[in-house]
């Protein structure tokens, strides 16, 4: 069941053509915090725009080498045509490094539609109603662009539908807790990964399924330490499966594409556009726009819950957000009583014998 995650991630390029072939618009988006019911609600498909494995070549001359690995990976391919088939891409306020690709996106990735969403790095009240002013004017510029109207029952219909899939990913989620977990981390990995670049409606019948499908007990055949991977962006699921290969039992993410995404939804029954700004705002917590101290009550939040024996930080070289909080986050882990291991990536070298003899210093450390 899982493999049809895979799948699906590993030919997004080959599905994105063939909902274009039936008439579909794809808008592209980087960063969590785009708001993607109303892209949705637009009749669009929001598809997360992701990185590479790939050696980066046509990126370079555009941009210096010290940019993440992410945000060069994601710029190569589109200029090796790769995202041809996008009607348009939509950057929000996060990162310097995503500010600073929108204007080069623009002027080399030649498309009919892009938007610069202005989100405030705070959330207080009065950033909930900038940020609600601002998601007004991007819903009537996907107006303008899909020539729909998009009304409030349809965007309370996306909100429904976004806040559907969140809740089922959190029951596979939820499955990390079990002292045997049915499924690997590598695998819940795989399983979020799709929902990055699917209809959300297709994708929560494909997790539906797989619910459905598994068994309630399990006879464990790994017993090594419950780990937690945290931190940023990376594109190879070959770092959760090596980590795995080496005795770690993945049971829970801190990840941009992992349970941040998923783990929170938009208030239903209040004015959609001043909830999305709240749960966009207040509740995907990054180091961009939050505290430390935030995110840090978080992953303690879930080191608990899910009762893991350590931590392992996988931060990308150059995401300065996440590398200036670094060393505080992990003495404060270390604090707790959560023992660290931190490895910054660029997306190639898991299987290779420096993260490799790391990760099993690190799991034998624990044992």
């Amino acid at each position: 069941m899982v493999s049809e995650f895979y799948e699906s991630y590993r030919d997004r390029h080959r599905l994105a053509e063939g909902w274009k072939r039936r008439g579909r618009k794809i808008i592209g988006y980087f960063c969590n915090f785009t708001p993607e019911e109303l892209i949705y609600a637009a009749g669009f498909i929001p598809v997360r725009i992701r990185g590479t494995t790939e050696n980066i070549g046509l990126a370079d001359k555009h941009i210096p080498s010290f940019y993440c690995s992410y945000m060069r990976g994601a710029f190569d391919q589109a200029l090796k045509g790769q995202y041809h088939y996008l009607d348009g891409v939509v950057f929000p306020t996060a990162c310097d490094m995503t500010r600073d690709l929108f204007s080069l996106w623009k002027l080399n990735i030649k498309l009919p539609y892009y938007w610069y969403l202005p989100l405030p790095s705070q959330s207080t009240d009065s950033a909930i109603e900038f940020a609600t002013h601002e998601l007004e004017l991007f819903k009537e510029s996907l107006e303008d662009f899909s020539g729909n109207e998009i009304k409030t029952e349809s965007l309370k219909q996306a909100i429904k539908t976004y806040n559907k899939n969140r809740s089922l990913v959190g029951e596979v989620y939820k499955l990390g807790m079990k002292d045997v977990p049915p499924l690997s981390g590598s695998d819940v990995f795989g399983i979020t990964l799709a929902g990055l670049v699917m209809p959300k409606d297709e994708h929560s019948t494909m997790v539906t399924k797989l619910l459905g499908s598994i068994p309630n007990s399990l006879e464990s055949s790994v017993n090594g330490p419950r780990l937690m991977v945290a931190g940023n962006n990376f594109e190879s699921i070959e770092l959760l499966q090596t980590i795995e290969n080496l005795g770690g039992r993945i049971v829970i993410d801190d990840l941009d594409t992992g349970s941040r995404y998923y783990g929170s939804k938009v208030t239903e029954g209040q004015e959609p556009l001043k909830a999305i700004s709240e749960r966009y705002l207040r509740e995907v917590k990054c180091p961009c726009k939050h505290d430390a101290e935030d995110r840090l009550k978080r992953i303690l939040e879930l080191a608990r819950s899910y009762r893991v024996n350590g931590v392992i930080l996988v931060i990308q070289k150059y995401c300065d957000t996440h590398l200036f909080d670094r060393p505080w986050i992990e003495s404060s882990l270390q604090r707790e009583g959560y023992p660290v291991l931190s490895i910054e990536h660029s997306d190639i070298g898991w299987s290779s014998g420096k993260f490799k003899t790391m990760v099993q210093a690190f799991i034998e450390m624990l044992e």
